[in-house]
């Protein structure tokens, strides 16, 4: 059996939740096996994907939390983030679709950019009058090759 360490927030679905996101983010990926620039690369992607919730949520006057939780055991890093702010199905839309929700203006299209390339697996899941999910992975490789990422 896989040895999983699960590290979790819970944090409102305000701009100035985005500090103690990304240190609470850099603090369970320290230890994970990520290379340095693989580490700071997923970073960027959660913190990329936490800030379009909050602000998606902020311009439709949602309210309402964000809950994070980082598993990684010795084959992956699993990101799973839960708003209880989105009111709307989003269900139908495709990957490109989604990411580009995610990331509407053109001063966020990098954003979308880094998203695609740091990780390795994105899924989103829309159950009304619940919650919104987004789940991440990234698969760890031996320590040589994450170094080189």
């Amino acid at each position: 059996m896989i040895q999983t360490t699960r590290r979790e927030l819970d944090v409102p679905l305000e701009t100035r939740s985005l500090a103690p996101l990304r240190e609470f983010v850099r603090d369970a990926l320290s230890g994970s096996g990520l290379g340095t620039q693989a580490s700071r690369s997923m970073v960027i992607a959660i913190d990329e994907a936490c800030s379009s919730i909050i602000l998606n949520a902020k311009a439709n006057g949602a309210s309402g939390n964000l809950h994070l939780s980082i598993d990684v055991d010795r084959t992956r890093i699993k990101v799973h983030v839960a708003d209880t702010g989105n009111d709307y199905d989003m269900g139908d839309l495709t990957r490109e679709e989604l990411l580009h929700e995610f990331t509407r203006s053109k001063k966020n299209e990098l954003g979308t950019f880094l998203i695609r390339r740091i990780v390795d697996e994105f899924t989103y899941v829309f159950k009304k009058g619940f919650q919104s999910e987004l789940t991440m992975i990234k698969f760890l490789f031996e320590r040589d090759e994450a170094d080189k990422n």
